[in-house]
């Protein structure tokens, strides 16, 4: 089977890997799509495409008939041995058994991976890596663990650090220089509430007391718990978030400066940021009205192609003028998943933007505000105002 991954941009083209089977017939092609709801959505859409291969349970997104209920096949990602099997409810990944969920989120990263590493036992080695740590585990590392309770009949979303200790152990930090001890299995079990909204498994639900005590073996003092509390606090995940896309854009202004510049309003409020690209100078706006993938509007200072007409305004006369340029659009460009903070948003569109030569060719959406030749209209003066 030749495996197509769409791309995640407008160019309607597709990342490709071979996978084979000599006791299974897949179909000859077959395209995956990303889900933009997921945090990562390429991956997100090839554990679907895995799940309805290998579970007997059809989700409505079914890519094809699967394996079946009771199962043993060897396939080869790009020439990567490896074996599938089933029997009863337990699923087994080259003769050691894992979860559904664990089995397919491997089989994703190294599907996605074959499509630019062809070597086997390349593949093989990331495979292996990919299994130590549920992927769950991987995104509390990568992410911090996402924890929320109660303050004040107020819910506290946080951000708690997660790191590993042996193969083994991992720990987590819940109070101010505490640390907690937490298994890769226990940690895995946590996420299925605190990121995936599951309520099963006995990791729900927990106040910062009962935190404290699955971690910790005993139960905190009263000023254990107050200290505990305020350090929660302080690790709100929207001011971390927020605080790290801002740190970000002030960066890149030095960074890249002279190609980039930004307005903040009296509370310190980024608005607008002004990018000079390789071709075309563009805005950035902070769209106040609106949240989730368009919270940064897209300008390009570019003149408008206005057709001359007869008298009767009938007949289009070949000739054409330009308008004075001005800022034009608001180009829709949009993020592929939600929920990312402002400071991402404009950080995210700068960086295309300082590259518009090649963003123009990929985002479909921008050329039809573009009039004049590259370079034919610019702003003169540095600050790009």
């Amino acid at each position: 089977m030749k495996l197509r991954i769409k791309k995640p941009d407008d160019s309607n083209d597709y990342f490709e890997t071979n996978i084979t089977c000599a006791t299974y017939n897949f179909r000859e092609v077959m395209t995956v799509s990303y889900l933009r709801s997921a945090k990562d959505p390429i991956q997100a859409g090839l554990e679907a495409f895995w799940k309805d291969i290998i579970s007997p349970r059809k989700s409505r997104r079914t890519y094809y008939n699967g394996f079946g209920y009771n199962f043993h096949h060897i396939v080869f990602i790009e020439g990567c041995p490896i074996v599938l099997s089933r029997e009863g409810i337990r699923y087994q990944l080259n003769g050691k058994s894992y979860s559904l969920a664990t089995i397919c989120s491997a089989l994703a990263r190294i599907t996605y991976k074959s499509c630019f590493e062809k070597k086997p036992d390349a593949l093989l080695s990331a495979l292996y890596a990919t299994l130590n740590l549920p992927e769950n585990v991987k995104y509390c590392i990568e992410n911090r663990a996402p924890f929320h309770f109660f303050q004040d009949f107020e819910k506290q979303d946080v951000r708690l650090n997660v790191v590993q200790i042996d193969d083994k152990m991992l720990a987590m930090e819940i109070s101010d220089g505490v640390w907690g001890e937490i298994t890769p299995k226990q940690l895995d079990s946590y996420c299925n509430f605190y990121v995936h909204g599951k309520r099963r498994g006995s990791w729900k639900y927990l106040s910062p007391k009962s935190l404290y005590t699955r971690l910790m073996g005993r139960e905190p003092t009263e000023a254990e718990l107050k200290v505990m509390v305020a350090f929660l606090m302080q690790n709100r995940m929207q001011d971390i978030v927020d605080a790290r896309a801002l740190e970000l854009v002030a960066d890149m202004l030095v960074q890249h400066k002279g190609r980039l510049s930004a307005e903040y309003d009296n509370d310190g409020v980024l608005t607008n940021l002004f990018v000079r690209g390789k071709d075309y100078d563009w805005q950035l706006t902070n769209n106040r009205y609106k949240s989730g993938i368009q919270m940064v509007s897209t300008y390009v200072w570019q003149p408008v192609l206005e057709v001359i007409r007869d008298e009767d305004d009938v007949k289009i006369i070949k000739e054409k003028k330009m308008s004075e340029p001005d800022w034009r659009g608001p180009i829709c460009i949009d993020n592929m998943a939600d929920g990312s903070p402002l400071g991402d948003q404009f950080a995210a569109r700068a960086l295309a933007l300082l590259n518009d030569s090649f963003t123009i060719t990929i985002v479909n959406t921008i050329k039809r505000y573009l009039a004049a030749e590259p370079n034919e209209y610019r702003i003169d003066n540095d600050d790009l105002r």
